[in-house]
C-alpha cells in the first residue's frame, strides 16, 4: 500500500512529511506519494505557470526527504477542490492512509466545522492521520522508543476500526498502549441492572463488570509495548475528558473511530472535539475501513432465557452449540413474574439444570432465577453483568393485535440488548 501526503507546502505541513516518511519506512512501504492541491478559484494570474512553479517545489520537497532510507518519494499536483481531490487520489492510489497536518482550530465551535482535515476526517473511506508533531514518529520509526497512543475505547462498532489499526501498529513496531474508556455512572449501573445512588461515585461491583468488559473489548494485542486500561467518570463531554487523558499520559498520538457525522452533527462529534482541540496528533479510523478486518470473534459465554415452556427450552441446546465443548459458560436464565414471587426459586433452577443436554463435561453450566416485570430488560441486564458474548432466546412469532397487546420478549430484547442475540423462531405450520 502506498501512504498519500497532502502538502500546502507550509512549515507545519513539514510534520506531516516526516511522520509520512517514518511510517512508510518503519511499514516497509516501497513509495510514498506527496500531494498538493491547489484551489483554481484562490489562484490570481496564470493557472499552469502556478502549477508548473507549486510542482518544481514540491518536487524539491520529494528530494530532501528521499535522502535517506530508501522510500521512492513521489509527486503529483492537483487543481481541484482539495478535499474532493485528495480523497479521489486516495481512491486511485489504492491508499490505506491519507497523512496531513493541521494546528487546530482554537475554541470556536463554528470553526470545527471547516478546516481540510476535518473536514476530511468526516469524508473519506480510508483512515486519516492529522500530524502535529513529526517527531515521535521519527524516533519510533528509528527504533528509538515506542509509541504512546491512546486508544478511545467503548463498545460501539465505530471503535472497532480504530483497534485494527492499533493491532497493525503494534505489528509493526512496539507501542505503549493506553485504553481510555469515559463512562457515566448511572448509565453503567442501568446496563448492568445495579443500583446507583452517586453520579460521581462508582461501586467496586461497578468497577470491576466495566474493567472485565473493557478488557475482553480490548482483547490480546500483538507486538511489544505496555497495554494500560483506563475507566474514567464522565461529568461532560466526552472528548474533553479523552483530551485530559491524552495530556496526562503524555500521549504522543490519538487513535479514534469515527462514524464520519454530517453538518452540525459534527459540533457533538468526539472525533471531531478531537481534531479541532488536542495537542497531539489525532488518527481517525472510519467504519469503512473495517473491509480488512483481522479478528474473528468468538463465543465463549452464552446466555439462555427460558419461560420454561416446550417451546421456550428448545433454546437450551443452542446455547451450548456456540460455546464449544472445552471452557465454555452457559448461564441458564429464568425470569419469574413479581406476582408469582411463591415459585420455589430452588425448584425453578433444578428444572433449569435438568434441561442441559448430556456430555457437556467440558462447559460449565449454572441456572438463574431472576425476579422482574420487564423479562426483555431483565434478561438484557443479566447478561452484561454475567459478561456474556451472545444471548439465546426462542420466540413464539406472535403478529398483529396479539403482538401488540403481549409485547414481544424477543423483539424487545433485539431491540435493547447491547449483546449478540440468537433467536429461534417456531417451525412453519
Amino acid at each position: 500500500m502506498t501512504i498519500v501526503c497532502g502538502t500546502d507546502l507550509s512549515d507545519l505541513s513539514n510534520h506531516a512529511h516526516a511522520a509520512a516518511l517514518a511510517l512508510a519506512r518503519r511499514r516497509g512501504d516501497q513509495d510514498l506519494l506527496l500531494v498538493s492541491v491547489r484551489d483554481p478559484d484562490r489562484v490570481d494570474g496564470d493557472l499552469d505557470a502556478h502549477a508548473a512553479e507549486l510542482k518544481r517545489r514540491v518536487d524539491e520537497v520529494a528530494r530532501a526527504l528521499a535522502a535517506g532510507p530508501a522510500v521512492r518519494v513521489r509527486t503529483d499536483v492537483v487543481v481541484g477542490a482539495p478535499v474532493a481531490s485528495l480523497i479521489a487520489i486516495t481512491e486511485t492510489e489504492g491508499s490505506d492512509l491519507l497523512v496531513v497536518s493541521s494546528k487546530g482550530h482554537g475554541n470556536s465551535p463554528i470553526v470545527r466545522l471547516g478546516g481540510t482535515s476535518g473536514a476530511l476526517a468526516a469524508s473519506t473511506r480510508v483512515p486519516v492521520l492529522v500530524v502535529r508533531d513529526a517527531a515521535p514518529f521519527v524516533a519510533w520509526a528509528a527504533g528509538e522508543r515506542p509509541l504512546r497512543v491512546m486508544l478511545g475505547l467503548d463498545d460501539s462498532a465505530s471503535c472497532e476500526p480504530a483497534l485494527d489499526l492499533l493491532r497493525t501498529l503494534r505489528e509493526t513496531g512496539p507501542v505503549d498502549v493506553v485504553a481510555a474508556h469515559i463512562y457515566y455512572v448511572d448509565d453503567a449501573a442501568r446496563r448492568y441492572g445495579l443500583r446507583s445512588t452517586s453520579l460521581v461515585e462508582a461501586t467496586p461491583e461497578l468497577e470491576g463488570l466495566l474493567a472485565r468488559d473493557l478488557e475482553r473489548r480490548l482483547g490480546p494485542l500483538p507486538g511489544a509495548g505496555a497495554v494500560t486500561i483506563l475507566a474514567k467518570i464522565g461529568l461532560g463531554r466526552i472528548g474533553d475528558h479523552l483530551l485530559e487523558v491524552a495530556d496526562a499520559e503524555a500521549i504522543d498520538l490519538i487513535l479514534i473511530g469515527t462514524r464520519q457525522k454530517g453538518g452540525l452533527g459534527r459540533l457533538s462529534s468526539v472525533s471531531s472535539l478531537l481534531l479541532h482541540d488536542a495537542k497531539q496528533s489525532v488518527w481517525c479510523a472510519p467504519a469503512s475501513a473495517l473491509a480488512g478486518r483481522t479478528v474473528v470473534p468468538g463465543f465463549r459465554v452464552a446466555v439462555v432465557a427460558t419461560d420454561l415452556s416446550e417451546f421456550g427450552n428448545n433454546a437450551v441446546p443452542y446455547g451450548y452449540t456456540l460455546v464449544g465443548e472445552r471452557g465454555g459458560e452457559v448461564h441458564l436464565i429464568h425470569v419469574r413474574d413479581e406476582a408469582h414471587e411463591g415459585h420455589d426459586p430452588a425448584d425453578l433452577e433444578a428444572q433449569l439444570l435438568a434441561l442441559v443436554p448430556p456430555r457437556q463435561t467440558g462447559v460449565t453450566t449454572r441456572a438463574h432465577v431472576v425476579t422482574g416485570d420487564d423479562t426483555a430488560r431483565i434478561i438484557g441486564e443479566t447478561a452484561e453483568r454475567l459478561g456474556a458474548d451472545v444471548v439465546v432466546i426462542a420466540s413464539h412469532a406472535r403478529s398483529g393485535i396479539s403482538r401488540a397487546l403481549l409485547g414481544s420478549v424477543a423483539d424487545k430484547l433485539l431491540r435493547t440488548c447491547r449483546r449478540p442475540v440468537l433467536v429461534l423462531r417456531p417451525p412453519s405450520e
